[in-house]
């Protein structure tokens, strides 16, 4: 609406020589062909991205032409009429569709056309003053038409595609080759010559409309084969790359997108023993299901079996990872290919912008080198290594930070209490990773450690981390406090074949006995190479260390599975805990899971307690051990001793205070000498300093 106010100021302050104009036109026939078309007319709107075309409904070249022969009411009659023209689907709207990106110049030339001929016809001489300043006056109504409607469909335009005006404006003004337009201003006298001498003569125009409207059926069928790959329909390389050179030189660096690049895991093997054809219309169908995934904005097969994808925003690396594993579970998906049913998998490489790349050839490389780093380790995702370019802000930036964190001791671990549920008593402690950044304080853990298993940076953090957990451990020995220790391992650890070896090394080193090490690993680390995975779960058995599945439930393997694995823990995804508290079926799928591991000997630890009810429902099921902020925060190296010891003594004075002490054993010297106000006195200052909730386990 702003923008109609210079137009309908430059109409207001030349309206006195517009009825000159209107004297000098003084026929309108000429320029009634520029009312069907300028009113009929849907003008594309040309996005920055090749394979989108919006439309917005426009009739600047009506709107100029009654201003200039038409009275002014008569004019805004016509021009309410004309706009809601537009709006049909039919006769010369059509028609004009056919020409789509034509349609602009059409217009143009046919008003050029128009002025030049009623001009060249009236006027008695070219030198005349009169005449030259009606002409300005045509040139100002004409621009004040024209400016307004051009700003209005390149700022329509930008909202709908979110690129800046002046790409869309520098973009719209490129859409027309200049032969289009020389040829549509030569033509244009010629058709009013006619229409001025016969009416009859007027469907000549249709030469030109054929004309338009072929050349641009033949532009649309071969751009969309210029952007787009015939055996998948999606994207091909160039329309990628395109839209990365877009976005690289339009974006700021605070802003976020990421490329993932994918590559198919043995398609080589179906192209070789099936023939190309087979490969030809597998790939077909994985081209159809990439297509329909939401989340991406550009979906391109690059070349052989690679597809690359363009997502848009502040994902972080959880997100990213989600977006990709998603792609690979699709991808992973059986066919079924005449009639053989075929089975693949995927790689996927990621590099975002700007962290890794500032132009689509950087981009590109980057992710590439990312997916066959991911593919060399077992893995299905990869990340980029960091750019060389300098500092990055965000995660990455801390990222860049971690090797230098390690060296500093700014890495530690706070460790989580877990309780046996038939005598809470205090079983055993998890090692949890904390970062104690100086400028940034407590990094949570999500920041990073996605990040680091997707790179080299995860095998010297897992030594880190166990070379942490035995020292943390030596020191509660020496308070006389002895406790097994649990520490989660990375997909990239149990995939590492001199894993084994080199925690053999750490525990001699440190002093602790394999029996006393407890690694978690997720359902989801086993099954990326189950093979290799099982090797490496088998050497890590050999040396005496337990073995836990971490978050069971939350991946794809079974119990089944799990007892040909040397597996003696499973601990459930704080989800079936939180599920007890909802309804029955919650409690009876936690009955099952437990009494199905219980018949293959394992035992069952469930995370994330959080409320009494949950812990007196674990009891009555059967659960052999829990963990949570019912009974315990994660706590500092240097309290868990003193919590320990603060326990036992509250154990002991609760059997003190019920009269069971006499039929099960005396008190210790400690809880005797104290007392056990004393003992409930400690419980409340490690309360305060390590912020754990302690309630008291009753005895079995």
């Amino acid at each position: 609406m702003l923008l109609a106010v210079p137009a309908a100021a430059a109409l207001w302050l030349v309206r006195p020589e517009l009825a000159s104009v209107r004297e000098t036109f003084a026929q309108p026939g000429p320029l009634a062909i520029l009312l069907l078309f300028g009113a009929a007319r849907h003008l594309p709107i040309r996005s920055v991205e090749p394979a989108v075309l919006g439309r917005v409904t426009t009739a600047p070249t009506f709107a100029l032409a009654l201003f200039l022969v038409a009275p002014p009411d008569v004019a805004l009659a016509g021009i309410a009429l004309g706009a809601a023209i537009p709006r049909r689907s039919s006769g010369p709207c059509r028609v004009a569709r056919w020409g789509t990106e034509f349609g602009h110049a059409v217009l143009l030339g046919l008003v050029t056309g128009a002025l030049l001929v009623q001009f060249r016809l009236e006027a008695p001489s070219w030198s005349s003053v009169s005449t030259w300043w009606l002409l300005g006056v045509v040139l100002m109504v004409g621009a004040a038409v024209y400016l307004p409607d051009m700003l209005l469909r390149a700022g329509a335009a930008a909202a709908v595609t979110r690129a800046p005006l002046l790409v869309v404006l520098r973009q719209d003004r490129g859409a027309f080759e200049p032969r289009i337009h020389l040829l549509l201003v030569a033509w244009a006298p010629i058709v009013v010559l006619l229409s001025e001498q016969a009416l009859v003569l007027l469907p000549v125009l249709l030469v030109a409309v054929i004309a338009l409207a072929w050349a641009a059926r033949a532009t649309s069928v071969s751009e969309h084969e210029a952007y787009h790959d015939p055996l998948t329909g999606l994207a091909n390389r160039r329309a990628l790359e395109q839209r990365l050179d877009h976005l690289t030189a339009t974006a700021k660096l605070d802003h976020r997108f990421a490329v993932l690049l994918m590559d198919l895991d043995r398609f080589k093997e179906v192209n070789d023993q099936l023939g190309h054809h087979v490969g030809d219309e597998l790939l077909g169908e994985v081209g159809h299901r990439l297509a329909d995934l939401s989340g991406i904005e550009v979906a391109a097969r690059i070349g052989g079996d690679e597809f690359a994808f363009l997502v848009r925003g502040e994902h972080d690396y959880e997100d990213l990872t989600d977006l990709a594993n998603r792609l690979v579970g699709e991808v992973s998906q059986p066919y079924v290919v005449g009639d053989v049913r075929l089975s693949i998998g995927a790689s996927i490489g990621v590099a975002r912008f700007p962290d890794h790349g500032l132009d689509a050839t950087h981009l590109l490389r980057r992710a590439d080198a990312a997916m066959y780093a991911a593919k060399r380790s077992g893995v299905p995702v990869g990340f980029a290594a960091l750019s060389e370019r300098g500092p990055v802000p965000g995660r990455l930036s801390l990222l860049g930070e971690l090797d230098l964190a390690m060296q500093r001791g700014q890495l530690r671990l706070d460790h989580q209490p877990k309780v046996a549920v038939g005598t809470g008593e205090v079983v055993g402690v998890e090692a949890l990773l904390r970062w104690h950044h100086p400028e940034h304080g407590i990094v949570p853990p999500g920041d990073f450690i996605t990040t680091v298993e997707h790179t080299e940076l995860i095998a010297p953090l897992t030594r880190h981390v166990l070379r942490t957990a035995c020292e943390d451990r030596a020191k509660w020995v020496v308070a006389e406090v002895e406790l097994p220790i649990a520490v989660n391992i990375s997909t990239r650890d149990l995939q590492d074949t001199r894993f084994p070896r080199d925690l053999a090394e750490l525990l001699e080193d440190g002093g602790l006995p394999p029996e006393q090490l407890t690694l978690e690993i997720t359902e989801t680390a086993l099954q990326v190479d189950p093979e290799r995975a099982s090797r490496v779960v088998a050497e890590l058995g050999e040396l005496g260390v337990r073995l836990a599945i971490d978050d069971f439930g939350t991946g794809y393997s079974s119990l089944a599975v799990l007892r040909h694995l040397r597996v003696s823990e499973l601990k459930l995804d704080r989800s079936f805990v939180l599920g007890m508290e909802e309804d029955d079926a919650g409690v009876a799928v936690v009955r099952s899971v437990v009494q199905l591991a219980h018949a293959l000997g394992l035992e069952v630890v469930a995370e994330g307690v959080e409320q009494e009810s949950s812990l007196e429902e674990l009891r009555r099921i059967g659960c052999d051990t829990v963990q949570g902020f019912l009974l315990s925060r994660p706590l500092p190296p240097h309290l868990v001793a003193p919590w320990v010891r603060a326990r036992r003594l509250e154990r002991e004075a609760a059997l003190i205070d019920t009269g069971a002490a006499a039929s099960t054993e005396p008190p210790s010297e400690e809880a005797a000498a104290n007392g056990p106000g004393d003992a409930r006195s400690l419980l409340r200052r490690v309360d305060r300093r390590g912020k754990a909730r302690l309630p008291l386990t009753r005895a079995g």
